[in-house]
């Protein structure tokens, strides 16, 4: 075989690679609508981008640049379908702790409540939250617990643990804007 591409009759080489990627750009959008998990256009965009390492890559042992190609995309895009997108805070990393507790928070309550003019204020607002808020900041800051421990304790789901964790902390700071 030649190092001429029969189908399109050019060059397989960095040189016409624009050409190249306008002649595969069907298969570049075949391969982008199967793969409906990612971004259409991003796809594009990374498709062009293995094409240029793909024509740097291909030597005519290989066979057919178009199969060539085809195969690396594909290879491509089912290796990166095994990486889990994080699609929710409430998802858990690769130690299975939710990602929401493994943020770090710039506002420390535990520095707060060893300030003794703040203790007060801290005791105050905790008390003007909902009695279920309450429960959950107490578990979490003076506990210790994670949002599972706390949704298993209080028979509640995680969803709701984390929304109202999330809600109470925001409460919390609106009462210290205020005062």
């Amino acid at each position: 075989m030649s190092a001429r591409f029969e189908r399109f009759n050019m060059q397989i080489n960095i040189d016409n690679s624009e050409q190249i990627i306008d002649a595969y750009m069907p298969l570049i959008k075949a391969n982008a609508r199967k793969f409906s998990r990612f971004e259409y256009d991003e796809m594009i965009d990374e498709s062009k981008m293995l094409a240029i390492e793909a024509i740097c890559e291909y030597d005519e042992s290989k066979g057919s640049f178009g199969n060539f190609l085809k195969l690396k995309l594909l290879y491509h895009y089912l290796d990166k379908s095994k990486i889990d997108p994080v699609n929710s805070l409430d998802d858990l990393d690769s130690n299975g702790q939710a990602i929401i507790d493994t943020l770090i928070d710039d506002f420390d309550f535990e520095e707060m409540l060893f300030n003794k003019e703040e203790y007060k204020s801290l005791y105050k607002a905790i008390n003007n939250l909902d009695m279920k808020d309450r429960k959950i900041i107490m578990y979490k800051f003076f506990y210790d617990m994670n949002l599972a421990e706390i949704a298993k304790v209080m028979n509640i789901s995680y969803k709701t643990v984390a929304n109202r964790s999330s809600l109470a902390i925001k409460n919390l700071r609106n009462f210290y804007k205020l005062s």
